[in-house]
Protein backbone atom coordinates (compact mmCIF):
# COMPACT_ATOMS: atom_id res chain seq x y z
CA UNK A 1 0.00 0.00 0.00
CA UNK A 2 1.45 3.36 -0.99
CA UNK A 3 0.74 6.71 0.70
CA UNK A 4 -0.89 9.67 -1.03
CA UNK A 5 2.45 11.42 -1.44
CA UNK A 6 3.70 8.46 -3.50
CA UNK A 7 0.53 8.43 -5.63
CA UNK A 8 0.89 12.12 -6.49
CA UNK A 9 4.58 11.85 -7.29
CA UNK A 10 5.67 13.40 -3.99
CA UNK A 11 3.82 16.65 -4.60
CA UNK A 12 0.93 17.91 -2.49
CA UNK A 13 -2.24 18.96 -4.28
CA UNK A 14 -4.71 21.36 -2.71
CA UNK A 15 -7.65 19.62 -1.03
CA UNK A 16 -5.73 16.36 -0.51
CA UNK A 17 -5.43 15.33 3.11
CA UNK A 18 -2.19 13.78 4.19
CA UNK A 19 -1.66 11.04 6.69
CA UNK A 20 -0.26 12.09 10.05
CA UNK A 21 3.18 10.68 9.26
CA UNK A 22 3.24 12.59 5.95
CA UNK A 23 2.71 16.05 7.44
CA UNK A 24 5.51 18.39 8.39
CA UNK A 25 7.21 18.00 11.73
CA UNK A 26 5.18 19.78 14.44
CA UNK A 27 6.58 21.26 17.62
CA UNK A 28 3.76 20.24 19.94
CA UNK A 29 5.67 21.33 23.03
CA UNK A 30 5.26 24.91 21.90
CA UNK A 31 1.48 24.65 22.40
CA UNK A 32 1.88 23.98 26.14
CA UNK A 33 1.93 26.93 28.53
CA UNK A 34 2.02 27.31 32.29
CA UNK A 35 -1.00 29.04 33.83
CA UNK A 36 -1.12 31.27 36.93
CA UNK A 37 -1.45 28.23 39.25
CA UNK A 38 1.65 26.59 37.82
CA UNK A 39 -0.35 23.96 35.92
CA UNK A 40 0.41 23.06 32.33
CA UNK A 41 -2.30 23.95 29.85
CA UNK A 42 -2.57 23.47 26.10
CA UNK A 43 -3.14 26.46 23.89
CA UNK A 44 -5.04 24.38 21.40
CA UNK A 45 -8.78 24.87 22.03
CA UNK A 46 -9.57 21.21 21.51
CA UNK A 47 -6.98 20.21 24.08
CA UNK A 48 -8.23 22.86 26.49
CA UNK A 49 -11.76 21.48 26.12
CA UNK A 50 -10.51 17.95 26.83
CA UNK A 51 -8.73 19.17 29.97
CA UNK A 52 -11.90 20.89 31.20
CA UNK A 53 -13.92 17.73 30.63
CA UNK A 54 -11.32 15.62 32.41
CA UNK A 55 -11.40 17.92 35.44
CA UNK A 56 -15.19 17.91 35.42
CA UNK A 57 -15.40 14.13 35.67
CA UNK A 58 -12.75 13.71 38.34
CA UNK A 59 -14.18 12.26 41.54
CA UNK A 60 -14.79 14.75 44.28
CA UNK A 61 -14.23 13.91 47.94
CA UNK A 62 -17.98 13.91 48.64
CA UNK A 63 -18.60 10.99 46.27
CA UNK A 64 -18.52 7.70 48.12
CA UNK A 65 -17.82 4.75 45.88
CA UNK A 66 -19.00 1.28 46.82
CA UNK A 67 -21.75 2.64 49.03
CA UNK A 68 -24.12 0.10 50.51
CA UNK A 69 -27.72 1.21 50.24
CA UNK A 70 -30.49 0.32 52.67
CA UNK A 71 -33.92 1.32 51.45
CA UNK A 72 -37.51 0.88 52.55
CA UNK A 73 -40.21 1.17 49.89
CA UNK A 74 -43.49 2.46 51.31
CA UNK A 75 -46.46 1.28 49.25
CA UNK A 76 -49.82 3.02 49.51
CA UNK A 77 -52.49 0.34 50.07
CA UNK A 78 -55.33 2.75 50.77
CA UNK A 79 -58.72 2.56 49.05
CA UNK A 80 -57.55 5.14 46.46
CA UNK A 81 -55.18 2.55 44.98
CA UNK A 82 -58.17 0.52 43.75
CA UNK A 83 -59.13 3.30 41.29
CA UNK A 84 -59.19 2.05 37.73
CA UNK A 85 -57.70 5.11 36.01
CA UNK A 86 -54.70 2.82 35.32
CA UNK A 87 -55.54 -0.67 34.11
CA UNK A 88 -56.33 -2.93 35.93
CA UNK A 89 -55.90 -0.60 38.97
CA UNK A 90 -53.33 1.75 40.53
CA UNK A 91 -51.97 -0.78 43.00
CA UNK A 92 -51.31 -3.47 40.39
CA UNK A 93 -49.53 -0.97 38.12
CA UNK A 94 -47.44 0.32 41.02
CA UNK A 95 -46.43 -3.21 42.05
CA UNK A 96 -45.41 -4.12 38.48
CA UNK A 97 -43.24 -1.00 38.26
CA UNK A 98 -41.73 -1.85 41.66
CA UNK A 99 -40.82 -5.34 40.41
CA UNK A 100 -38.79 -3.74 37.61
CA UNK A 101 -37.29 -1.31 40.13
CA UNK A 102 -36.19 -4.19 42.39
CA UNK A 103 -34.47 -5.92 39.47
CA UNK A 104 -32.60 -2.76 38.40
CA UNK A 105 -31.83 -1.80 42.01
CA UNK A 106 -30.07 -5.11 42.71
CA UNK A 107 -28.30 -5.09 39.33
CA UNK A 108 -26.76 -1.73 40.22
CA UNK A 109 -26.38 -2.36 43.98
CA UNK A 110 -25.77 -6.10 44.49
CA UNK A 111 -24.87 -5.92 48.21
CA UNK A 112 -27.65 -3.54 49.20
CA UNK A 113 -30.84 -4.25 51.13
CA UNK A 114 -34.45 -3.42 50.38
CA UNK A 115 -37.57 -3.68 52.55
CA UNK A 116 -41.29 -3.13 51.93
CA UNK A 117 -43.81 -1.28 54.11
CA UNK A 118 -47.54 -1.15 53.40
CA UNK A 119 -49.79 1.58 54.73
CA UNK A 120 -53.59 1.40 54.96
CA UNK A 121 -56.37 2.04 57.50
CA UNK A 122 -54.26 4.81 59.05
CA UNK A 123 -51.59 2.24 60.03
CA UNK A 124 -48.30 1.01 58.63
CA UNK A 125 -47.05 -2.56 58.64
CA UNK A 126 -43.75 -4.05 57.58
CA UNK A 127 -44.51 -6.49 54.77
CA UNK A 128 -40.85 -7.47 54.36
CA UNK A 129 -37.88 -6.45 56.49
CA UNK A 130 -34.59 -5.35 54.89
CA UNK A 131 -33.58 -8.14 52.57
CA UNK A 132 -30.83 -8.66 50.00
CA UNK A 133 -32.64 -11.31 47.95
CA UNK A 134 -34.41 -9.88 44.87
CA UNK A 135 -36.40 -13.10 44.36
CA UNK A 136 -38.01 -12.86 47.81
CA UNK A 137 -38.85 -9.21 47.12
CA UNK A 138 -40.40 -10.07 43.75
CA UNK A 139 -42.52 -12.81 45.34
CA UNK A 140 -43.67 -10.34 48.01
CA UNK A 141 -44.67 -7.79 45.38
CA UNK A 142 -46.53 -10.48 43.36
CA UNK A 143 -48.46 -11.68 46.42
CA UNK A 144 -52.01 -10.77 47.45
CA UNK A 145 -52.33 -7.12 48.38
CA UNK A 146 -55.59 -5.75 49.78
CA UNK A 147 -56.65 -2.13 49.80
CA UNK A 148 -58.71 -0.35 52.45
CA UNK A 149 -59.00 2.86 54.40
CA UNK A 150 -56.65 5.83 54.38
CA UNK A 151 -52.91 6.22 53.94
CA UNK A 152 -50.81 7.31 56.95
CA UNK A 153 -47.51 8.63 55.68
CA UNK A 154 -46.33 9.64 59.16
CA UNK A 155 -46.78 6.14 60.58
CA UNK A 156 -45.04 4.60 57.56
CA UNK A 157 -42.09 7.01 57.84
CA UNK A 158 -41.78 6.33 61.57
CA UNK A 159 -41.72 2.58 60.92
CA UNK A 160 -39.10 3.01 58.19
CA UNK A 161 -36.96 5.24 60.42
CA UNK A 162 -37.09 2.67 63.23
CA UNK A 163 -35.98 -0.03 60.77
CA UNK A 164 -33.10 2.10 59.46
CA UNK A 165 -31.76 3.59 62.69
CA UNK A 166 -29.43 0.66 63.39
CA UNK A 167 -27.75 0.93 59.96
CA UNK A 168 -24.09 2.07 60.27
CA UNK A 169 -23.04 5.49 59.02
CA UNK A 170 -20.97 4.15 56.10
CA UNK A 171 -24.18 2.92 54.43
CA UNK A 172 -26.95 5.09 53.04
CA UNK A 173 -30.45 5.04 54.50
CA UNK A 174 -33.24 5.79 52.05
CA UNK A 175 -37.02 5.72 51.88
CA UNK A 176 -38.98 5.53 48.62
CA UNK A 177 -42.69 6.36 48.81
CA UNK A 178 -45.08 5.05 46.16
CA UNK A 179 -48.49 6.57 46.73
CA UNK A 180 -51.60 7.38 44.77
CA UNK A 181 -53.49 9.18 47.52
CA UNK A 182 -53.51 12.95 47.62
CA UNK A 183 -54.01 13.09 51.37
CA UNK A 184 -52.56 11.45 54.44
CA UNK A 185 -54.36 10.63 57.69
CA UNK A 186 -51.66 11.22 60.31
CA UNK A 187 -51.81 11.14 64.12
CA UNK A 188 -49.60 14.22 64.51
CA UNK A 189 -47.54 16.78 62.64
CA UNK A 190 -45.74 14.95 59.82
CA UNK A 191 -43.17 17.74 59.45
CA UNK A 192 -41.72 16.97 62.88
CA UNK A 193 -41.30 13.34 61.77
CA UNK A 194 -39.55 14.44 58.57
CA UNK A 195 -37.17 16.74 60.48
CA UNK A 196 -35.99 13.94 62.80
CA UNK A 197 -32.91 12.24 61.36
Amino acid sequence: MQGKAMETGGEEKEGDKLYTWETKYEKTWEDIREDADGLLTAEDEAEAYKLKRRKLFQHSSSVRLGMMRHMFVIVDSSQVMSDKDLKPNRLTCALKVLEDFVRVFFDQNPISQLGVISTKDGKAEKVLDLNGNPHVLSKTLCGNWSVSGELSLQNALSLAMNGLKHIPSHASREVLVVMGSLTSCDPGNIFTTIEVR
